[in-house]
């Protein structure tokens, strides 16, 4: 399906189903739409892949009606009008791209379309892009702005707003960031809400003002609980079996995430993966927020934990590009203030680390190659 037809509201008001795959990915998906339409009786449906814990291929399926639900809200959440021109830059197989066509299809906006695959570590194809289209709008992910941080990189003088998300924001990535001019817009959304839950334009980064569009409560181990109608319709998941589907919603219409967060009132903060906590001599760490330290120390990476006779778990340091030498350095400048349960025991330095569809570090990819 291409761009253009996501910037028309005859796309998003037919009834067709578009299963939207990454070219460069593909996935298995034979009678899919078949068994959506026929058995599921589902229509009018964006359906984009995801990973599932077994390796099966994994499906969320979102009706056009929800990502328009969305799209409209953040609108009007973000203030976003029909003059506002959106420079298109992340892929159209992930609800981050697609909702940018979604909200300028639902008040009219400009979609000037970018490659999702022309990105340049220096940033230099998004700010040529930027300056052709005079764009106001983009979404960007923490890669993309820490490639743009460590290239120094300007921002242009059109840009009004960037929408930052894919996990826990960086507090001091966005400082650098907007100390270069980067309007920086903190969000926090997931494809099983059609795109944001929550998002600040007002300069918040922790806590962030839900949508008015979602009811939000916590559940086990702080896991966050969601209701709305952005909600997917479910999980088209194929197995031995042929194909299943799970609305994956409780009685009450209630959605659990995998994310631990924290409520207060209608503002939310993202803590992490429930699925990040690990336990190192007894005591549970969490891998998402010593992530999070690396890129505040100036470094491109993350923290693993690998299986320990003794302490249950052991930390690892695995960095891209490191200079021969330099391993030691970033160990002590890493390690430095943390309390010593929270200390990696050593580093590991690859090329280049694998990465998801989206940008981000794949931290399954990470742990596979070690």
């Amino acid at each position: 399906m291409e761009a253009i037809d996501l910037n028309s509201l005859a796309y998003w008001e037919s009834a067709a189903i578009d299963i939207r795959l990454n070219p460069k990915r593909p996935v298995d998906s034979t009678g899919l739409r078949d068994f959506l339409e026929s058995d599921c009786g589902l229509h009018s449906s964006v359906v984009i892949a995801t990973s599932g814990s077994s390796g099966a291929a994994k499906f969320v399926v979102l009706a056009k009606s929800a990502l328009l639900t969305s799209a409209r809200a953040v609108n009007a959440h973000c203030g976003v009008t029909d003059r506002d021109v959106w420079l298109g830059g992340l892929s159209t197989f992930h609800v981050g791209g697609l909702g940018i066509f979604a909200r300028a299809a639902c008040n009219g906006a400009t979609v000037f379309p970018m490659a999702w695959d022309a990105w340049t570590r220096g940033g230099e194809a998004l700010i040529a892009a930027i300056g052709e289209s005079r764009a106001t709008l983009t979404s960007l992910t923490p890669v993309h702005v820490g490639d743009l941080v460590r290239a120094k990189a300007k921002v242009p003088s059109s840009l009004r707003g960037v929408f930052l998300g894919g996990g826990r924001i960086d507090p001091l990535l966005v400082e650098k960031a907007r100390a270069l001019g980067w309007p920086v817009w903190a969000t926090y959304g997931m494809s099983e809400s059609a795109s944001q839950i929550a998002t600040s334009t007002g300069g918040a980064i922790d806590w962030l003002p839900l949508l008015p569009i979602w009811e939000a409560a916590t559940g086990a181990e702080g896991r966050l609980r969601i209701r709305g109608e952005a909600l997917f319709s479910g999980y088209a998941t194929k197995g031995g079996c042929g194909w299943s589907f799970d609305t994956a919603r409780d009685d009450e219409g209630w959605f659990t995430t995998g994310d631990r967060v924290e409520l207060r009132g209608r503002e939310l903060r993202f803590l992490g993966r429930g699925d990040d906590l690990v336990k190192v001599s007894g005591e549970l760490v969490s891998l998402s927020l010593l992530s999070e330290r690396v890129a505040a120390c100036g470094l491109t990476g993350l923290v693993v934990a690998l299986p320990h006779d003794r302490r249950e778990h052991e930390l690892a340091l695995v960095l891209e590009g490191l200079a021969v030498g330099e391993t030691e350095k970033a160990l002590a400048i890493f390690n430095e203030g943390l309390a010593a349960i929270e200390q990696v025991s050593r580093v590991v330095t690859l090329r280049q680390l694998p990465r998801t569809d989206a940008g981000k570090i794949d931290r399954a990819g990470v742990a596979a190659s070690l």
